[in-house]
């Protein structure tokens, strides 16, 4: 491994550009368009100089690499280890790469904006490219686990250092500390000499270095107490043999000596997605699934939207709300979670001042859509969960394995192994299962997040195989047609989602070994589906049922919105597949009776929506419960009971089934009762009575069951985001602002959501969420509790925290 010896030839050839020429090619609109398509949250960015500066920011990029697998991962410590610029060439000699996958690599790199790939007249062509990495300091603390060469070490290693160096790997120190560096530099190149040196220290100096050399470059000299560390210890043994340098309260194992204890063959590997052991599956299209998830999501949205789901007050819907949702949808409790966690991320349902979820004014535009449209919406809601709705704990530690209520997010790593997971499926050829147990490895190289949350990390694959097989996205541990034309759609795969760093804010790697990070889309899989596809899987809307003589209605493919909602009305679901099955029964005929429908209208619509003539027995329903409904009136007073016929009222007074209604005959078709007319009517009917309300005035009275909807803003234009007109916008932009000025901390926070203080009217404020107006900045003031509208030539200062 010879990364230090050639960094300084590397940046020579990289210098030979000129200074701004990777920037410039990296960002004309094909290469700023893709990098839009993979980072859309910058697209809010005005103009390309300000794109430049967020490019630019390590804390920004972070996030994205952890999102990119662990070849690429190999690559940027690499591109860090030589000095942050290279050649193409260069870089293929630092890695092992069997499976020529640099190229590709790279390519994924800039297309997230994380290096810059040169080919003008001095790079010689593609292959002797230069690659720069557009954070010169680097986002590893220490890349492959390696310290800092000696040369970087400037004043934290003496000239008494370097001459103990030197003098322990057999050379005679000379010269100045210039001269030094460069002798120790030449005798660590040997690296069977310095084996052979370490080879004779004590077994427990010999161990630490080992474990030093593997991955831990540093130990800070704090666990042995403040002072002096004693001779005894192993690490000062190391030091006093100038194996590591003290730096102040650390040491620390030189770049040279690591890689000459790790072998002189010793490169880092891109090794490619690991094998996933598969075996045949039947394949399935997902549709019939799919429309059952439709259903599930519709079923939840019109309970919230009659009954109300209540909250806890500590937030979140409890276990036993949670049963009796689950009962309410006929689902087991696991699956009824998953429903309320994905129809609140798709807005269909909301919270009402934190005390009940119902319906939101959303519904309805979901309603109307296509089957297709409607099913995207919720596999997109449950891409971009951070959280596993079926096993709802945060995962990271052990004290974080109680399962949290739903169904609000919460940070956890359950979401980028969830799309890990799609995405190691999406490389399997079609009609190719895999089981969550088998998965680990090639999910591992995916995505960091398997490392993050070690306790949860198995349970996590399998909720993404559970949720995806309800979904309709996977069956039999395979994607579906379903699940791969919706993955070739693209975006919310790249949701990122919470990240680990070091106290420094810095990237660690664990070894030298390939490591077992990041989740991205580089390995090439079947060709994916045009989003436009997804649609086209799902049946067209039917418009027609045919009515049957068991009462059941079945309408063979998706139901229009119209025709559901009519049969919604008037029979009770019993199956939705590709055919849907109503049953009619004389429960369901009164409930349509009851919300304000004739006989006459619910024969008119039956004969409108029917393929053929109106079943004999199901008109003979119709018309008899319209014939006895209403034959029983319930009036207030608190509650008066009104029969045409004596008899009737005589029956209710002495029936024991109505003994709590409390009914007094008062005339021949007249008694009053002690409850109120609700509760009346709801005795009557489970006695098995037809009775209807009647309004102070005498006329029947509706019983329509009040649906109430929760203001919410509509969803982005379904459209998608076009990252090729945020390109043209943005080089329409306008001029850069000048550095560290007010403007540019507006802008940036702007686009990125980050806190920003704003010195405005003689006063700081801790502004959040600010959006532009015409001449304005409009935000969430912290210290006001307040939403701020600033008008921008009046700002003082501003700045991030």
């Amino acid at each position: 491994m010879t990364v230090v010896r050639t960094a300084g030839h590397m940046n020579r050839a990289a210098e030979r550009q000129p200074p701004h020429y990777s920037r410039i090619v990296a960002l004309l609109p094909p290469a700023l368009t893709q990098i839009l398509r993979n980072r859309p949250e910058l697209a809010g960015a005005p103009s390309v100089d300000m794109l430049e500066r967020l490019l630019d920011r390590p804390e920004l990029a972070i996030p994205v690499l952890l999102d990119l697998d662990a070849d690429c991962h190999v690559v940027s410590q690499a591109i860090q280890a030589a000095g942050g610029a290279t050649t193409r060439e260069a870089l293929a000699g630092l890695l092992h790469d069997p499976l020529d996958r640099l190229g590709e690599v790279l390519d994924t790199m800039a297309g997230h904006g994380l290096i810059t790939l040169d080919s003008g007249p001095d790079s010689g062509g593609s292959d002797g490219g230069i690659v720069r990495s557009r954070h010169p300091a680097g986002l590893w603390q220490h890349p492959f686990g390696l310290g800092r060469p000696l040369r970087e070490f400037g004043k934290a290693v003496t000239a008494e250092t370097l001459k103990t160096i030197v003098r322990t790997f057999g050379g005679q120190p000379a010269g100045r500390k210039a001269d030094l560096v460069r002798q120790a530099e030449d005798l660590l190149a040997d690296g069977a000499a310095v084996r052979a040196r370490a080879a004779g220290l004590p077994a427990q100096a010999r161990a630490l270095l080992e474990s030093m050399a593997a991955g831990s470059p540093v130990l800070a000299g704090t666990q042995f107490g403040y002072g002096p560390v004693p001779r005894t210890q192993p690490v000062q043994r190391l030091a006093d043999a100038g194996f590591v340098i003290r730096d102040g309260w650390e040491y620390e194992l030189p770049r040279e000596i690591a890689l000459a204890l790790r072998g002189d063959g010793w490169k880092p590997a891109l090794t490619g997605q690991p094998e996933v052991p598969a075996g045949p599956v039947p394949e399935s299209d997902g549709v019939d699934v799919a429309l059952a998830a439709i259903e599930r999501a519709r079923a939840l949205a019109e309970l919230a939207a009659t009954e109300s789901v209540a909250e806890l007050k500590s937030g979140g819907v409890g276990v036993r709300e949670v049963r009796r949702v689950a009962k309410a949808l006929g689902l087991p409790e696991r699956e009824a979670v998953l429903w309320l966690d994905v129809v609140v991320a798709a807005d269909l349902i909301g919270s009402e001042q934190g005390e009940r979820l119902i319906a939101t004014t959303l519904l309805d535009d979901w309603l109307e859509r296509p089957a297709g449209r409607r099913w995207r919406a919720l596999a997109e809601s449950w891409l971009g969960l951070p959280q596993a709705p079926t096993y709802r704990v945060m995962g990271c530690c052990e004290e974080h394995m109680t399962p949290l209520p739903p169904p609000y997010e919460f940070a956890c790593e359950a979401g980028r192994i969830r799309r890990a997971v799609l995405q190691t499926l999406r490389t399997l050829p079609p009609g190719m299962g895999a089981e969550a147990d088998k998965m680990g490895e090639a999910v591992a190289w995916r995505t960091r997040a398997m490392a993050e949350a070690p306790e949860a990390a198995a349970e996590f694959v399998a909720a993404a195989l559970r949720e995806a097989e309800w979904l309709g996205v996977v069956a039999g541990g395979a994607l579906t047609t379903l699940g791969r034309a919706l993955l070739g759609s693209g975006g919310a795969l790249m949701t990122p989602g919470p990240t680990s760093l070091d106290a420094g804010g810095a990237l660690t790697t664990p070894g030298p070994a390939p490591l077992d990070a990041g989740g991205a889309l580089t390995t090439p899989g079947p060709a994916p589906l045009d989003s436009g596809d997804v649609d086209a899987l799902f049946p067209a809307p039917v418009t027609t049922v045919t009515l049957q003589n068991d009462l059941t209605a079945v309408v063979t493919g998706v139901p229009s919105p119209e025709l559901a909602a009519f049969l919604d009305l008037a029979a009770d679901l019993e199956s939705r597949d590709r055919a849907s099955v109503w049953r009619f029964s004389e429960a369901s005929v009164r409930r349509a009776l009851d919300q304000g429908t004739d006989a006459e209208t619910l024969l008119s619509g039956l004969d409108r929506f029917s393929a053929k003539a109106i079943p004999q027995p199901l008109s003979y329903l119709v018309t008899d419960t319209a014939r006895r409904h209403g034959t029983v009136k319930v009036a207030a007073a608190p509650s008066v009971v009104i029969a045409d016929d004596p008899a009737v009222i005589t029956e209710l007074c002495a029936a024991k089934a109505l003994r709590k209604a409390g009914l007094r005959r008062i005339a021949p078709t007249v008694a009053l009762g002690t409850l109120s007319p609700g509760e009346t009517l709801r005795l009557l009917r489970q006695a098995g009575h037809t009775p209807v309300g009647v309004a102070a005035d005498g006329t029947i009275q509706a019983e329509r069951p009040q649906r109430r909807r929760l203001p919410a803003e509509p969803s982005p234009d379904e459209a998608g985001f076009d990252a090729e007109a945020a390109a043209r916008v943005m080089f329409g932009g306008p001029a850069r602002p000048a550095p560290g000025s007010a403007e540019q901390a507006l802008q940036d926070a702007a686009v990125t959501g980050e806190p920003i203080v704003i010195v405005w009217r003689r006063g700081e404020h801790y502004m959040d969420g600010l959006e532009f107006g015409p001449g304005t900045v409009i935000g969430y003031c912290h210290d006001c509790d307040d939403i701020h509208r600033i008008e921008r030539a009046k700002i003082k200062k501003a700045y991030p925290l």
